[in-house]
């Protein structure tokens, strides 16, 4: 009798253990696939090439004054010796002339003066004062910065002034320029000297070694906007 109820107690635990639910297992995260890593290529930039339909200093119509007609007009010196111009090739203490487009090899028609510095390692500068010109408040000085084609100049070209005392300055920022740059075109205003008479003065620095040094300002001029009735700061 003892068995036969603990053999029905035992069937009675089993079918209850059956009935209850089973306590669940963890499952495993979905795993998401790593994301690939593709390096970006490093591209090479190359410098464009200049293409001008139009000369970039086409603006006669707004133009007050251009320097390369006047070259000979200007005092020329290596901050030690006069130069004369139309100088000669050559000569060591720096020379100026009067370029044409045939001679520029640039892709649009344009004068320019060629200015190279000192050659015989004294002076190392040029400087061309020329004539005395009152300055408007909407002036401003423009240029092309170059090199002689097949040269391989290294210099600083930058603008200064005479006073009406005679007195120099050169409170505009100077500009680098080398033979492997594209020309670099400048316009730059001349409020500072709005109402001033003054001698605009070009000038070109030989960067230490003087070989090859064949500057050349593409037509250097005084561009007049007539869009300007305030400074700029």
């Amino acid at each position: 009798m003892f068995l036969r109820h603990r053999f029905f107690f035992s069937l009675i635990l089993i079918l209850i253990s059956a009935c209850a639910p089973s306590r669940a297992t963890p499952q495993p995260a979905d795993l998401q696939p790593a994301v690939a890593f593709t390096a970006i290529p490093t591209l090479t930039v190359l410098p464009p090439t200049p293409t001008y339909a139009v000369p970039p200093l086409d603006d006669a119509t707004n133009t007050a004054y251009y320097f390369a007609p006047d070259i000979c007009n200007a005092k020329w010196s290596n901050n030690g010796q006069q130069i004369s111009c139309p100088g000669a090739e050559g000569q060591p203490s720096g020379y100026v002339n009067l370029l044409t487009e045939i001679e520029l090899n640039l892709p649009y028609k344009a004068n320019a003066i060629l200015s190279v510095p000192s050659q015989d390692r004294n002076f190392l500068d040029i400087f061309g004062a020329f004539p005395t010109r009152t300055i408007g408040l909407n002036d401003f000085f423009r240029a092309q910065l170059y090199c002689m084609p097949d040269t391989q100049c290294d210099v600083t070209f930058s603008l200064g002034y005479y006073d009406s005392s005679g007195k120099f300055f050169e409170p505009f920022p100077s500009w680098p320029y080398n033979y492997t740059q594209l020309p670099r075109l400048i316009n730059f205003p001349l409020d500072i000297l709005a109402g001033q008479t003054v001698q605009l003065t070009l000038i070109v620095r030989d960067n230490g070694d003087p070989t090859g040094d064949f500057a050349v300002w593409v037509e250097p001029r005084i561009y007049r906007n007539s869009g300007i009735f305030t400074p700029i700061p």
